[in-house]
């Protein structure tokens, strides 16, 4: 991909679309209380940290043989403005985005290699769609389109996905991601069955627990944090903030968040990118006591100065923290 020819779009169409599409759909007593300032530790922490990425990022573009990880990497280094080619790491963001496109197989798969899954395709669908909104640059639509039309095929007849490009089994882990790779696609114009959309948002709903009011990994009896925070960022992104099962939710996530995590705790990192998110949306005194106990945490907790070590770790640290930036479409309101 040329990047001497990508034409940025402010704000992004995505994020444009988003604004819009939030000023029509916000519940009547959405709380708007959820402005929290980005202190300058917090600042300097997001700078050093994607200081980091940009120097550990390969001569290819990657981080790694793993989509997921070089997805979450190029999101982290947009999360506070950055876009393909301008900006200060604007000439690894647009390396990423190429490798990503270069690597897409002749079905539509965002892997690399012969070894990946749909977490990975999921991830590397999303980041796409935020930079093909803030470019509008063909090479990328067409890796998109190509993307969501695997991502549908493998949509199975519960409304889920799970590892495999194939509609057989689900979980509400890989599901949730496509959901939210389908809407991205969808705000940058990119043609999306609406009831695709509405079919993986029922599957969603399905594993919500009416005993604790958490959401559940592969049904409602196996509820956790984690599930949680995913359930509810799927229902806000999809204009549902009034839904009523929210608010419950909201409930059982702030009472059983973990904040124990050290060092590169995957699993742990990835119920705090989704918890920031579905609290900020929530906003209030929620959001506002999360938001500084998770920073907190988080600058009394790197493993090396500025960086857990580890890309993955590193980028979601970086997206929990850069949430009030409120750059990418997935913050908009």
């Amino acid at each position: 991909m040329n990047t001497t020819s990508i034409r940025i779009i402010p704000r992004t169409l995505a994020v444009a679309a988003l604004i819009a599409w939030a000023l029509t759909s916000s519940r009547a007593d959405f709380i708007f209380d959820a402005e929290v300032p980005l202190s300058s530790d917090v600042e300097k922490a997001i700078d050093r940290a994607q200081n980091w990425l940009a120097k550990t990022q390969q001569p290819n573009g990657s981080w790694g043989t793993c989509n997921g990880v070089n997805a979450m990497s190029l999101i982290a280094l947009m999360v506070n403005g950055g876009t393909p080619g301008h900006t200060k790491h604007g000439r690894e963001i647009s390396k990423a985005i190429e490798f990503i496109i270069a690597n897409q197989k002749d079905n539509g798969y965002l892997i690399v290699g012969s070894k990946g899954s749909m977490y990975q395709h999921g991830l590397s669908t999303i980041a796409l769609a935020e930079a093909y909104g803030m470019t509008q640059n063909p090479a990328i639509r067409e890796c998109l389109t190509k993307a969501v039309q695997l991502t549908l095929k493998a949509q199975n007849a519960r409304g889920g996905w799970r590892y495999n490009p194939v509609p057989l089994d689900d979980d509400l882990s890989v599901t949730v991601i496509q959901v939210m790779s389908l809407r991205a696609v969808a705000e940058t114009g990119i043609y999306v069955p609406q009831d695709a959309i509405d079919f993986g948002i029922r599957y969603v709903k399905s594993h919500r627990s009416d005993k604790t009011m958490g959401f559940g990994y592969g049904g409602p009896n196996d509820v956790n944090w984690r599930m949680t925070a995913a359930g509810v960022v799927s229902l806000q992104s999809y204009g549902l903030s009034d839904d009523p099962s929210i608010p419950p939710a909201i409930e059982y996530l702030t009472k059983n968040i973990d904040f124990s995590a050290r060092g590169n705790d995957r699993m742990c990192w990835y119920g705090h990118y989704y918890s920031s998110v579905a609290l900020y949306h929530y906003g209030g005194d929620a959001w506002k006591t999360y938001y500084t106990k998770i920073c907190q945490h988080i600058l009394a907790d790197w493993t090396q100065p500025g960086c857990y070590g580890d890309p993955l770790t590193t980028s979601w640290a970086i997206l929990v923290m850069g949430t009030p930036y409120r750059y990418l479409p997935i913050y908009q309101r």
